[in-house]
Order: C-alpha cells, then structure tokens, then sequence
C-alpha cells in the first residue's frame, strides 16, 4: 500500500492537520519521527513513512508486545517503542508526542 502523503514536506501545524486519520506521532532518538495507527482490533499497526506504509501483524509468541511482518518488528519497551528492520534498530526510545 503507497500513497502521496508526505507530512515532513510541511510546517509542524501543517503536518498536525495532515497526519493519517487514527495516527499517533512518536518521536524518537537521533531527532526522528514515527507514525503509528493501531488497528482497532488490536491485532496489527500501520506504519506511515514518508514514500510508504505498512502493516505489522502482533506477534502471539512474545512475552512484550511486539508487531512485525517478518523484516520489520516494531516493540512495545518500557520507555516507548522501537522499530527494527532486518534486525537493525531504526528507531529507538520513541515516546508520544505531546502537543
């Protein structure tokens, strides 16, 4: 699934008005932003870059809460969540975004 939103091309405000209908925006370590959606049946996240978004699926076998689509995992930690693709963080210590 693709589409043509692209929120970091605007101001904050903008990109407030602007954000996928249910998302939630993280910020995380290193000055990065991440967008989430969980599904309403608690079962998946959607995860909104700016050239894609995906779905993860929960994953039953783990003791956190944990979403993945094989290469990319996305984990629930005490300090926020994490996403790792290919075993490799990508984000880390993303925490809600408070406006």
């Amino acid at each position: 699934c693709s589409s043509t939103w692209l929120p970091w091309s605007r101001s904050d405000e903008e990109q407030a008005k602007r954000l996928p209908d249910g998302a939630v925006e993280f910020q995380c370590a290193q000055a990065k932003t991440l967008l989430v959606r969980h599904a309403t049946d608690g079962k998946s996240v959607w995860v909104f870059f700016p050239d894609r978004e995906f779905r993860l699926d929960r994953s039953a076998s783990s003791a956190n809460e944990r979403y993945s689509n094989g290469a990319t995992t996305m984990t629930v930690e005490s300090e926020g969540i994490a996403l790792d693709v290919d075993g490799t963080r990508q984000y880390a210590e993303c925490k809600r975004k408070t406006n």
